[in-house]
Order: structure tokens, then sequence, then C-alpha cells
């Protein structure tokens, strides 16, 4: 239709506390979710949270995640409603979740401190190791550091010695259209497969202590 602007809505899973051109991720005038499954920066165990651009927006999500039921006005009956406007789905976060999530957010600077704190540390240590390719920081970005993400030569080899050495690694993720319920969507990447024969995360997590990080560097420097 001529003239129609769809809503955008950025997954922000992994990104909360993120920066892109000075603005935090999800004040760019977009919808975003945040994930606040249990291990993420801030949890709520499960769960996530939506910013929304306006008022409205807000007050639609609202009502979509509770059937469509606006909670906030005064009824007769709670469970009977005169009418619904449009039907929703059973999306709220139950009060267990959400107090975890609340007194979470409390320590979200502190979290996302230790994190750029880990990546930062990892940047100048690792930047020169033989094997070794950092991933490329863009000036524009101050990423939260969910994961430390490096591409390294013979991977399993790399995640073997990591292993031994008590060093928990993973690729994280893979790419969806292998598995036989997308192969539908199956696409020739080459770039994409081999840059995934190569990714490799390593802890760069609020728990990883300073004497952590410079074990893990140490090992990795040792060679695989």
């Amino acid at each position: 239709m001529f003239g129609f602007k769809p809503a955008i809505i950025e997954d922000g899973a992994h990104s909360f506390g993120s920066i892109y051109k000075g603005k935090k991720i999800g004040t760019h005038g977009n919808l975003t979710m945040f994930s606040f499954q249990a291990i993420k920066h801030v949890t709520s165990v499960d769960g996530g949270l939506l910013i929304t651009p306006h008022q409205d927006l807000y007050n639609r999500g609202k009502l979509i995640r509770w059937y469509g039921i606006d909670r906030n006005n005064n009824r007769k009956d709670f469970r009977c409603e005169a009418n619904i406007s449009e039907w929703g789905y059973k999306f709220h976060m139950n009060d267990v979740c959400a107090t975890v999530g609340i007194e979470n957010l409390k320590h979200v600077d502190e979290i996302l401190s230790k994190h750029r704190s880990n990546a930062s540390f990892y940047n100048r240590e690792l930047e020169k190791i033989s094997g070794i390719t950092l991933l490329e920081n863009s000036p524009d970005c101050l990423s939260a550091y969910w994961i430390y993400t490096i591409k390294v030569s013979n991977r399993d080899a790399f995640i073997e010695k990591m292993k031994s050495k008590g060093i928990v690694c993973s690729r994280v993720h893979e790419r969806n259209d292998k598995h036989t319920c997308a192969q539908e969507f199956l696409t020739h990447l080459p770039t994409l497969d081999k840059v995934i024969k190569e990714m490799v995360c390593i802890p760069v997590g609020w728990w990883v202590t300073e004497e952590d990080r410079q074990y893990i560097v140490d090992c990795i420097k040792e060679g695989w």
C-alpha cells in the first residue's frame, strides 16, 4: 500500500545496554525486544522486555500480552469483559520472574561494566596471537559483550585444549537452515560457512574474575 510504513521490531535479545551512534539500543524509534532468559546479562529467569517508541504501541502491547483484556480499567467482573476489540496472547510475565528481573535491573551497570572490562582485556591480550582473529569493533558501537566471539584456526583443537584446562568454550550459534525443519530456506552462503568453521566464544561474563581471564589468555598463548 502506498504510503504505508511498516513497524520495525528490533531483535535486541543479547544487547541490553549496548549503544549505537551514541544512543542505547531500544531508543532508535523502533519496537525492541530484549531477552531476560536465564543466562543473559540481566535475568528474570525467563521472559523479556519490550521497548515501545510511543504510548499507543505501549498500550496495545499491554493488551495483546494478555488476551486483549484491559487490566487497568475498572470493570464489574475481572473475568468477564464487556468487549475485547483485538484478541491477544498469554505473553505476560509471572510475578515471581518479574520480581527477580526488577531486582537484577538494580545491578545492570555493574554487570555491564564487568563484561566490558573482560572484553577489553581480551581485545588487548589476544590481538597479536597467531591463529586468533579478533572481530572488528566499530567506533559507532559499544557492545554489551554478552558473549566474546573470536575466530580461531583449527577450532575443534582449540576447544579441546580449553576443555582440558577447565575452560568451557562454545560456538553458541549455528546457521538454522542446516536443520530438516528449515530445509526450504537453505541458501548458499560461503562466507558464513567459512566464519562458522572458525568462530568460538570464550568466557566473558560478570563471573569471570581478573585471575580467571588472565588464566584463559595464558592457556590460549600456550597454543593448541
